[in-house]
Order: C-alpha cells, then sequence, then structure tokens
C-alpha cells in the first residue's frame, strides 16, 4: 500500500461552500474580516474564527493574498479551511486546514501539480572527480521539472513551492527514482550521488521501499549508489537521520553529507553520522587560496573527517587555485564547474 503523502497531488479544491478563517492574533483575523466585509461577503464571527460562504474559493484566496494590508508573516499565520456542500465542521476536518500563504502558492504551483501528476522531470549530471587518478569518479545527479513547452522548472522553484504546499514527499520521492532510473538509462557505470531530503522520510522502511526497489530492479550494485542527506539545519532529531542513514547502509548503500562546515549543527551531526563520504561546504572552498581562515577551517574538517575513516569531496570549485590547495591538502574527490556543469548528458571523460 503506497503512502498518499509520497503520492497524491493536492489540488485546490471545487465546490466550496462553507469557509472557516483563524488566525494567530486577533488583529490579523479582525484583517480578513475587514476585507470580507468591503467585498460584501456574508460573515459570521464566532469566537477564534470566522466563517463565511463562498462560490470561488480560488478568488477569496487570491484577493487575500494580494491584499496589500497583509503582511508575509501574517498570511503565514492565517489558517484556512474550506468545506464542501455536504461536509460538516468536525475534528477530521481539521488536518485539511492550510496557511493563506500556503492556499495561495497551491493556486500558483499548477506547474509543479502537472510535473507531479505526469512524473515530468529530466536529470542533470555533474561530474566528481577522483584527485588520485584525476579521472571521474562518478556524478551527481540533480533533477529538474519539465514543463509542457518543455521549458526547465529549477530544482529551487520546484522544492520552495512543495514545501509550502505539502508535495515535499512526493517530490522527493519522485527526483530520488527518476535519478536512478536516468542513471540506467545512460548507462552509468560509475558511482551516482542521489539527493535526499531528510524532512521527507518519516519511516526509511516504509518511504525509501520504493527507492530501492528501482535500485535492484535495475541491477545496480548498491556501493555505487551515494545517498547524499541535504538540508541537514532542517533537521529536529539527529536520531532520526541516524535511523535513515543506517537504513541505507544496511541496504548496501554509501552516504554522504553535504555542506560540511557551513555552520555547527552540520559538525554535530558529522559526529553522530559517520557518513561514508562528506562533503565540505562551496562556501569554505570559495577563493580558500587567499582566505587563511578559510584554510583553517578545511585543514580541521579534512582531519576529522581522515580519523573517522570519511572519504572528503570538496565542492563548488570554480578555479584551478582551488582546486590545487585542496588537492594538495589530501582530499579524496573534486566537484565543480572547474571539471564541468551538470548537463543532461554525462561527461565521459576530463
Amino acid at each position: 500500500m503506497a503512502c498518499s503523502k509520497c503520492t497524491e497531488v493536492p489540488h485546490v479544491p471545487e465546490g466550496v461552500k462553507s469557509v472557516y478563517v483563524s488566525a494567530s492574533h486577533e488583529y490579523i483575523l479582525d484583517k480578513i474580516y475587514n476585507i470580507l466585509m468591503a467585498d460584501s461577503y456574508d460573515v459570521k464571527k464566532l469566537g477564534s474564527y470566522i466563517v463565511f460562504e463562498t462560490y470561488c474559493f480560488s478568488a477569496f484566496i487570491e484577493r487575500c493574498a494580494s491584499d496589500a494590508s497583509l503582511t508575509e508573516l501574517e498570511k503565514r499565520n492565517i489558517s484556512i479551511l474550506p468545506l464542501g456542500r455536504d461536509e460538516a465542521l468536525d475534528f477530521g476536518k481539521a488536518s485539511a486546514a492550510k496557511s493563506l500563504d500556503s492556499w495561495n502558492t497551491l493556486i500558483l504551483s499548477k506547474d509543479l501539480i502537472w510535473i507531479l501528476e505526469n512524473g515530468s522531470f529530466t536529470v542533470h549530471f555533474q561530474p566528481i572527480i577522483d584527485t588520485a587518478t584525476m579521472s571521474i569518479y562518478g556524478y551527481e545527479c540533480l533533477s529538474r521539472g519539465v514543463l509542457p513547452d518543455m521549458s526547465i522548472m529549477s530544482p529551487g522553484k520546484m522544492f520552495d513551492a512543495a514545501a509550502k504546499t505539502g508535495m515535499l514527499f512526493n517530490l522527493d520521492r519522485q527526483c530520488r527514482e527518476t535519478a536512478i532510473k536516468t542513471a540506467a538509462v545512460k548507462n552509468i557505470s560509475r558511482n551516482i550521488f542521489v539527493n535526499f531530503l531528510p524532512t521527507s522520510i518519516y519511516n526509511p522502511e516504509f518511504c525509501l521501499k520504493d527507492t530501492v526497489k528501482w535500485a535492484n530492479q535495475l541491477e545496480f550494485d548498491p556501493s555505487t549508489i551515494v545517498f547524499e542527506v541535504v538540508e541537514t539545519e532542517k533537521v529536529d532529531s539527529s536520531e532520526h537521520l541516524q535511523n535513515i542513514l543506517r537504513f541505507y547502509k544496511d541496504k548496501g548503500f554509501r552516504t554522504a553529507m553535504d555542506d560540511v562546515g557551513s555552520g555547527y549543527s552540520s559538525l554535530n551531526l558529522f559526529a553522530s553520522l559517520s557518513p561514508d563520504i562528506i562533503k565540505i561546504d562551496m562556501e569554505l572552498v570559495r577563493d580558500v587560496h587567499r582566505n587563511v581562515m578559510k584554510q583553517s577551517v578545511a585543514r580541521a574538517l579534512v582531519s576529522m573527517a581522515k580519523e573517522a575513516g570519511c572519504s572528503v569531496l570538496a565542492e563548488g570549485i570554480e578555479t584551478a587555485d582551488e582546486f590545487e590547495w585542496f588537492r594538495a591538502l589530501g582530499i579524496d574527490y573534486a566537484q565543480g564547474y572547474y571539471f564541468g556543469k551538470p548537463s543532461s548528458e554525462p561527461l565521459r571523460q576530463i
């Protein structure tokens, strides 16, 4: 049985009759009340929420979202629950409520909804270099959405919209699986790095079963797939992340940790997670040959990684000077525009 969070795509409801609105502060609720009254809605104020009837829920959302009297923070603190003509308000319906900001993003996310419903993705591959042999060690798989007119929706835009609208589970799953399938189609025999968001996985045994299924079905050697955890700063529980990485390792896959050195939390997680590979944050990489402080931090990271038995990858390398400095330091792998930009057709040699 598939998880609805990973497979279903939310839509703006049609046939809405009643709308219930609450807010974190009474003055914010008063603003919504005044907007509705100015537009001649029949509004009832019932304690901590207001209720009214509408024949076009989307128009109400767009009207409030564009109102200059509401700040962006206030829009995130307004909760809205639409009910159909035959629906009654009860406790079970509460989970369907979303913020004004989220409803508006959902209305504006028609492109993302189309991409998810049609599985319309492409994968670009950025080469990763083995510094000892100066050959291609593998590729990071970077997903993009493909729209009906064949234009590309960037990862940033996709994931921002998905995070606000409850589509993150679905998007992250499809990106993982598409990366593995596309690597197979491209006949990539080297290592592939596949990103995943830990906040989109609540139970690895359940949420990752399809990802593992595709890797096995396409006859990948598990050790050639490196699952790379990103956005670790948003992880509330290091234990949860440990469980995810343990699941991957138990299946024979390897793990990598992105953006190490970008903050104190990433160092704490590195100590508790023991990934196979750490990727030094590109902010540390940039102009490292000119910055003594960055050099000190980089040396400390590489030293810690080596003591822990982790391989080290410097990402975001753009110049020969940056690469030569890190190569002299003894890193294992390097990645960046200096070697090759992400491309739909993987670079086969450098």
